[in-house]
């Protein structure tokens, strides 16, 4: 009786230790590749090269909770925020996350950027194709 009752403690310290107060509990880790340029909320009019520079999104069980961190060329976190993010409107509305490639669109500071992920693995890549971005601005 009295080992049921420590594993009960134990298992409850142990989750709340995982925690994050104003964000919740970790649910996934990305490393965000750079190719051409720099997420548009931290470089919005795209006069930085993204070489050397180096960016993670962090996904977390409160609703729709994303952090993204990027790193300069000498490894400064130049840019660590949180907000919320939303599936793209063109992706299957029942089941967003299962299949690739899959688009989420976040927003820093009312600049939008769309993620995609495009296979099952710890890699996203920002996109332009012309046909999401015309969805997020129907009639433009």
């Amino acid at each position: 009786m009295h080992s049921r009752a420590f594993t009960s403690i134990v298992f409850l310290v142990v989750l709340s230790s995982c925690y994050v107060p104003g964000r919740g509990y970790p649910e996934s880790q990305f490393d965000l590749v750079l190719e051409s340029r720099l997420p548009k909320f931290f470089d919005p009019g795209g006069h930085i090269s993204p070489v050397g520079y180096k960016a993670r999104v962090e996904y977390y069980s409160s609703p729709e909770s994303v952090r993204v961190i990027i790193r300069d060329p000498s490894g400064h976190k130049v840019f660590d925020k949180q907000d919320k993010f939303s599936w793209h409107p063109l992706d299957d509305k029942d089941h967003p996350a299962a299949h690739f490639p899959s688009y989420v669109v976040v927003s820093f500071d009312g600049v939008v950027d769309i993620l995609e992920q495009r296979r099952a693995e710890l890699f996203l890549y920002l996109t332009d194709e012309k046909r999401l971005w015309d969805a997020l601005n129907p009639g433009t």
